[in-house]
């Protein structure tokens, strides 16, 4: 029987986070996102377990959400696990029902301003998902961040639909930028092919002026397939700068994007995608 290893990893991680000092308040804190596909949540209850441990070993104050089917249940769970000081933002979408995006966000850090669903990126009357956008006031005076989220076509077949969806997301994010307000564009970008995707990641970053934040970070997500478990370029984030550091967490934290003969534990208990974490300074 395989190691739940990646249970240590998320203990180690949440005790570090929990011994972090705020120096009587005179340290300024950093800003810490992270964008996390729950596979089809919530599958079951170690499902929700696991999910939750790992939200609170990211140690982020602002976590981007997809595939959450069920809201309440996710919105119940986040108040035993997390505490009253949590609220998550969903996106109301009759379309799409059973996948929801969403913003949950620490309220000691951040105040909910505002929530606007965009179009742009459905496409095919409305097949695919939308944009998600949540403006978040910092509750110490840091001002606005904009957090876009999205979930683009799945598959190598979805090239094409993913291609046109990215202008639509340039369209979006220039929009964002030209507030002056902090963006942050992140989710599961389905970045399967490694020309075309991460071209197109590159020329978002381009058009829209946001630092394309993930590009080192070769592998971020597992992906199951017949013939193992591929760590695939699925999670990415563009963000108002370069941020200090970005890490994979969960089973993804090794490096490495070789195939491997199986998947880990991970994969089943919580989901075919690891938490992706950027720290801004």
């Amino acid at each position: 029987m395989k190691a739940r290893w990646w249970l240590v990893g998320i203990a180690v991680a949440v005790i570090a986070a929990r011994g972090s000092c705020r120096c009587g308040g005179t340290t300024r804190e950093p800003v810490r996102i992270a964008t996390f596909n729950i596979e089809d949540f919530p599958k079951d209850d170690r499902q929700v377990a696991g999910a939750f441990a790992q939200i609170a070993a990211t140690g982020a104050s602002i976590v981007a959400l997809q595939e959450i089917v069920e809201t309440h249940r996710f919105e119940r769970a986040m108040a035993e696990r997390l505490g009253a000081d949590w609220q998550v933002a969903f996106e109301p979408s009759p379309r799409h029902p059973n996948h929801h995006l969403g913003v949950l966000f620490d309220r000691n850090r951040w105040s909910l301003v505002g929530l606007t669903v965009h179009d742009g990126t459905r496409l095919e009357e409305g097949r695919n998902k939308p944009t998600l956008e949540v403006r978040l006031r910092s509750v110490g005076g840091g001002g606005i961040v904009r957090v876009l989220v999205v979930h683009l076509k799945a598959g190598g077949d979805g090239r094409a639909i993913r291609a046109r969806q990215y202008t639509a997301l340039a369209q979006i994010a220039e929009t964002a930028q030209a507030s002056g307000e902090r963006v942050v564009l992140l989710g599961d970008f389905n970045a399967t092919d490694d020309d075309g995707d991460r071209g197109d990641l590159a020329a978002l970053a381009a058009k829209s002026g946001l630092v394309w934040a993930s590009e080192p970070l070769a592998c971020s997500a597992f992906w199951d397939r017949d013939d193992g478990c591929f760590r695939s370029r699925l999670d990415h984030v563009l963000a108002w700068a370069r941020p200090a550091r970005i890490e994979a967490a969960g089973a993804c934290a090794t490096d490495g994007c070789d195939w491997q003969d199986s998947c880990p534990l991970y994969r089943d208990e919580v989901s075919d995608h690891c938490p992706v974490v950027v720290t801004f300074e």
